[in-house]
């Protein structure tokens, strides 16, 4: 608390609810300086005995101490606040009935921590932890989440992130594609990885499916290449029962699970047309290359970081998969899959880093 500050005070954007840019460049301190301000806003102060509105908090990331404006939070709030030798009190206006009392041992009237509330504590995390609960992402990812009040995030962490460095390792990009579907599932692009080492749960290929309109992937692990098939009979009437739509195209390589007269008669049945790229020609099928080489990525990059072997890339695999479809694409101009494929945001905070400790009640 502090009666000398003009308007309140904090180090942390993270608390921010709602952001304004900020109107003044800078505050002065006591001893001439001045601190350089890099964003405004508003937040709330949950305590146990009541919300109180805390307007006008100018955010200056080099401010030694976080303080509460007494003649800002009296405006807003109404009330008064009287001060003793061992903390202050909140009281209510008309009757003078404390509703938040805060005890102080130091030197200055601190606002204690079990005052604080613990949700916003415990969805409140850093750049760092967020890149490694959405699965490694670039750090473009993290900041639009961020624009978009979408995570809490208390800390901007600019450290180089080891597994990142070792598991997107990358030969030269595909040039880009610039086709554009205007509909959902007015193409769907498709492809087969096949993996060098067999997964625990018995899998050696994958297979992924991309959406060209909203960029949202499904991938299906596969013992024999022969299933495509049966994953791709299966999506058609998945789609049109959840999603009330068609599919009007698949486009793939030349590789024999696709190329087939099974294949044939299946999409001949559904009247859907497929697209195949040139021989040897697999920037063509750019999209679904570049899906594969994302979700590999990730799939690696979180494997290292919880020290786990690659037989467990089809666990990691169905993670990847999910988290890639709840992070803004650049290729849909950083939107999210997730949003415009089910035209709602998705919900973050059940997520958690992949690999962390548990303790499975059994």
């Amino acid at each position: 608390m502090d009666t000398g500050a003009s308007t309140h005070m904090h180090s942390s954007e993270g608390i921010l609810h709602s952001r304004l840019p900020a109107a003044d460049s800078s505050i002065l301190v006591g001893n001439g300086a001045r601190i350089p301000v890099t964003t405004r806003g508003s937040s709330i102060l949950d305590t146990n005995s009541a919300k109180f509105l805390l307007n006008n908090i100018l955010i200056a990331p080099s401010i030694v101490r976080n303080l509460l404006s007494v003649r800002q939070f009296t405006r807003d709030n109404g009330g008064s606040i009287e001060f003793d030798a061992f903390g202050f009190s909140v009281k209510e206006p008309k009757t003078g009935r404390v509703i938040l009392r805060c005890n102080s041992s130091g030197d200055l009237y601190t606002i204690s921590p079990a005052a604080q509330p613990t949700a916003t504590a415990l969805l409140a995390a850093s750049s760092s932890v967020w890149h490694r609960r959405l699965g490694h992402p670039a750090p473009a990812a993290i900041a639009s989440l961020r624009k978009h009040n979408l995570l809490s995030c208390n800390k901007i962490d600019h450290t180089l992130c080891h597994a990142c460095q070792l598991g997107k390792h990358a030969r030269l990009p595909f040039s880009s594609s610039r086709s554009q579907a205007v509909s959902p599932f007015e193409i769907v692009h498709c492809d087969v990885w096949t993996s060098p080492v067999p997964s625990i749960s018995g899998y050696s290929y994958y297979l992924v499916l991309l959406d060209d309109f909203t960029h949202f992937c499904w991938t299906f692990p596969l013992k024999h290449k022969s299933e495509v098939r049966q994953h791709l009979a299966d999506f058609i009437p998945y789609v049109r029962t959840q999603f009330g739509s068609t599919v009007r195209c698949f486009q793939a390589d030349n590789g024999t699970e696709f190329v087939n007269h099974a294949m044939h008669d299946l999409l001949a049945a559904h009247d859907i047309v497929f697209h195949l790229s040139c021989p040897y020609t697999s920037p063509q099928n750019g999209k679904a290359e570049r899906v594969l080489r994302t979700l590999n990525n990730s799939v690696r990059t979180m494997l290292i970081h919880a020290s786990m072997p690659p037989k467990y890339w089809a666990e990691a695999l169905a993670a990847a998969t999910y988290l890639l479809n709840r992070r803004p694409s650049s290729s849909i101009r950083n939107e999210i899959p997730y949003t415009r494929l089910y035209k709602s945001p998705p919900s973050y905070e059940h997520l958690r880093v992949f690999g962390c400790l548990c303790y499975p009640n059994l």
